[in-house]
C-alpha cells in the first residue's frame, strides 16, 4: 500500500489551529466508508469529486494514503507518485512493470492513460484494499492489468517466469515490530531482497522506491547504494522523503543527458508530468 503520511500537508490555511485529525477530516471530506481487514483499518472520505483512502492507526490517527479526482483518475495527486515515474528517464520503453502496493491504484490509472501498451502486474497484500480500489477508485483488472492479492515478498520470490522492465516498490503496512516507523516492511529493506528484485529485472530494467521520512532513512539509502551499481535520489519538496531509482548500469547517466531524455518524454507523452524538470531535483 502507498502510505504517504501526508496528513499535515493537506491542511488549508483555514485549518490552522485545529488538531491534525480534525484538519484532515475537514480537508478529506465526509465519511463514505469505514472498514477493517486483517491488515488495516480503512476509511474513505470524499469532498466533491476528490475521494481519499485513509488508514487509521491504532491510536485513531488518520493517515492519508490515496487521493484521486474521480473525474481525472490518472492525475497524480502526490509528489512522490510523480517522481516514481522518473523511472522513464532510465527505462523509457517499458513493456512490463510490477507495482508492489496498490492503494487506490493511481499508478495503474496513470500508466493505462499515458502508456497503455504497458502490461502491469499490481500486487497488494490486503484483499480489502483490492476491493476498495475496484469499487471506489475504478482500479480493476483488464487486458493489460493483472491485480494479484498476495504478499509482495512472496510474489517476488515465486515469480520465476516473470521479469520486468520496471519494478515500483510502494508497499506499506500498519506500523509494527515487523516494519519501520512508516510501516515499510523490514523484510523489504534487506540486501537479500534487493538481489531478488534485481534478478526479476530485464536487461536495462530499473527499480523505483518510495522512501517515506523516518529516523533510519539515511541508513536505507546507504543500503540501496550498496545494492545497486547506480542509485539516483530525488528528494521530495515536502516531508523529507525521497524517491530512489536503482539501475544495474555500469556508468552513471549525466544530468544533461537526463534532461534531454526528459524533453523527449514530454514530447512523446504530453502528460501532466514534466519529465524534463525531474533531473533538476536529483541529489548530487
Amino acid at each position: 500500500m502507498m502510505a504517504a503520511l501526508l496528513a499535515a500537508a493537506l491542511l488549508s490555511p483555514s485549518a490552522q489551529g485545529q488538531s491534525t485529525q480534525a484538519a484532515l477530516e475537514n480537508a478529506a471530506g465526509e465519511l463514505e466508508y469505514d472498514g477493517h481487514s486483517d491488515y488495516s483499518h480503512i476509511r474513505i472520505r470524499r469532498r466533491g469529486p476528490i475521494r481519499s483512502m485513509i488508514f487509521v492507526r491504532d491510536a485513531g490517527e488518520e493517515v492519508l494514503e490515496t487521493q484521486m479526482d474521480l473525474r481525472r483518475p490518472a492525475e497524480l495527486k502526490f509528489e512522490y507518485l510523480r517522481y516514481l515515474f522518473a523511472s522513464y528517464l532510465f527505462q523509457p520503453e517499458p513493456k512490463r512493470v510490477l507495482i508492489i502496493g496498490l492503494g487506490g491504484g493511481s499508478m495503474v490509472h496513470y500508466l493505462q492513460q499515458t502508456d497503455p501498451g504497458v502490461k502491469i502486474d499490481a500486487v497488494e497484500i490486503d484483499p480489502l484494499v483490492v476491493k476498495i480500489a475496484a469499487d471506489m477508485f475504478g482500479t480493476k483488472p483488464s487486458e493489460n492489468v493483472n491485480i494479484v492479492t498476495a504478499d509482495g515478498l512472496k510474489f517476488i520470490a515465486d515469480a520465476e517466469d516473470h521479469t520486468y522492465d520496471v519494478i515500483y516498490m510502494d508497499a506499506f503496512l500498519k506500523p509494527s515490530a515487523a516494519t519501520d516507523g512508516t510501516g515499510a516492511p523490514l523484510a523489504l529493506r534487506t540486501q537479500q531482497f534487493y538481489k531478488q528484485l534485481q534478478q526479476k529485472l530485464k536487461p536495462g530494467g530499473v527499480v523505483a522506491f518510495n522512501l517515506n521520512p523516518h529516523a533510519e532513512l539515511d541508513a536505507d539509502i546507504r543500503e540501496l547504494t550498496e545494492a545497486f551499481p547506480q542509485l539516483y535520489i530525488f528528494p521530495m519538496s515536502q516531508f523529507n522523503g525521497v524517491v530512489a531509482i536503482g539501475t544495474l548500469d555500469k556508468e552513471r547517466a549525466e544530468p544533461v543527458d537526463l534532461v534531454r531524455r526528459g524533453r523527449e518524454l514530454n514530447r512523446r507523452f504530453k502528460s501532466s508530468l514534466d519529465f524534463q524538470e525531474m533531473p533538476r531535483r536529483l541529489k548530487r
